[in-house]
């Protein structure tokens, strides 16, 4: 994330998406917020008073599996919306704790917690067996669901360029990428102070960082987005097959992820996630996952190839890995990449005849 600050202060505006449209023909931002309206949205009141703000994509009583889909930081439940509804499957979508209109997560707020939380919406929907499906900061979360619930709710578990547990005591625990962008060259001499000194430094002083993500999550949400792509990700923000949809949905889950709400009005969620992935070890065994684990990640990956290959070897031993070629952190979002990342994971969870609809 601070790479895509710093990036974003230098780089040259995003450009906006132009498309020759015929007469008549709706926008593709008109049919992303008719697919928008489309959506069955919904807020459980959890027993402490918090809310989570969901979506529910597809029809729960069709009797096609369920997929819950968590975003990653700095995001919402709109990244996942995509041009045509799911035909294999029902979505759900959640607004994790403290971003968009989810509830600021509670002092000393968990992993283990957060698979409550999911546990109460599943029961509250009426929902028994799922799939569970988690980008980037996501990914633990889904890690954690599916370690806490166990298979008798959890199918399948996948991570699309999921984080890891950057304070795991292994040698070969990868850099956190937050490290690697603010120390640079001292990153790895200074890796043994950065959970026990920087990290807590960061988490007290660092409300002006939290402060700029904010201003430019809300503000100038195209530049920042656009700085996060590698040049095959810009390719497909400008393109007219797969373009808008693509950017729409990154943008306005950027967007919705920071601006105030009646649920919340700070920079919770990222605070937390930051603070989970980086302060402590995971308070889950991710061994103990009893379902199949299928991790992927983009072949350009800067921040999170490594932790995925290190959650494949160490975390999730009996995992299953495909790295997507040509893609980065949020190319692996289009809608293909998302496509046959859902079909793997129904496969996975025994759900072949949905995996090939």
């Amino acid at each position: 994330a601070m790479r895509w600050v710093m990036s974003a202060a230098k780089t040259a505006v995003a450009p906006e998406a132009t498309l020759e449209l015929l007469p008549g023909e709706p926008t593709k931002r008109t049919l992303w917020e008719q697919r928008k309206a489309s959506l069955g949205v919904g807020s459980l009141a959890l027993p402490d008073g918090r809310a989570l703000s969901y979506h529910i994509d597809g029809d729960l009583g069709s009797g096609k599996p369920v997929v819950l889909l968590l975003h990653g930081m700095l995001s919402s439940r709109l990244v996942w919306l995509l041009e045509d509804a799911p035909d294999r499957c029902t979505f759900i979508a959640v607004d994790r704790p403290g971003y968009a209109d989810s509830s600021t997560p509670c002092a000393g707020y968990s992993y283990t917690r957060f698979a409550r939380d999911v546990e109460a919406l599943m029961d509250s929907l009426g929902v028994g067996e799922f799939c569970v499906i988690g980008h980037s900061s996501g990914g633990p979360y889904a890690l954690a669901v599916a370690a806490v619930l166990g298979p008798a709710r959890v199918r399948s578990v996948a991570c699309l360029g999921g984080d890891t547990e950057y304070a795991h005591p292994s040698p070969e625990t990868p850099l956190d990428p937050v490290a690697k962008d603010l120390l640079r060259c001292f990153a790895s001499p200074l890796r043994k102070l950065w959970t026990p000194v920087f990290v807590p430094f960061l988490l007290r002083l660092g409300c002006l960082f939290f402060w700029l993500m904010k201003r430019l999550a809300g503000r100038r949400t195209h530049h920042l987005v656009w700085t996060m792509l590698s040049s095959a990700e810009r390719v497909m923000w400008k393109d007219r097959d797969g373009d808008n949809f693509f950017q729409l949905s990154l943008v306005e889950s950027t967007r919705s992820a920071v601006l105030p709400t009646p649920a919340r009005s700070g920079m919770g969620g990222m605070v937390t996630d930051f603070r989970l992935e980086r302060s402590r070890r995971f308070d889950f065994d991710a061994r103990s996952i009893g379902c199949k684990v299928v991790l992927w990640s983009g072949e350009h990956d800067a921040a999170c190839l490594e932790p995925t290959m290190f959650n494949h070897s160490t975390l999730c031993p009996g995992s299953e890995l495909h790295i997507v070629p040509g893609l980065g952190h949020l190319g692996v979002l289009s809608a293909d990449v998302l496509g046959a990342l859902v079909g793997r994971t129904l496969e996975a969870a025994g759900f072949k005849q949905a995996a090939k609809m």
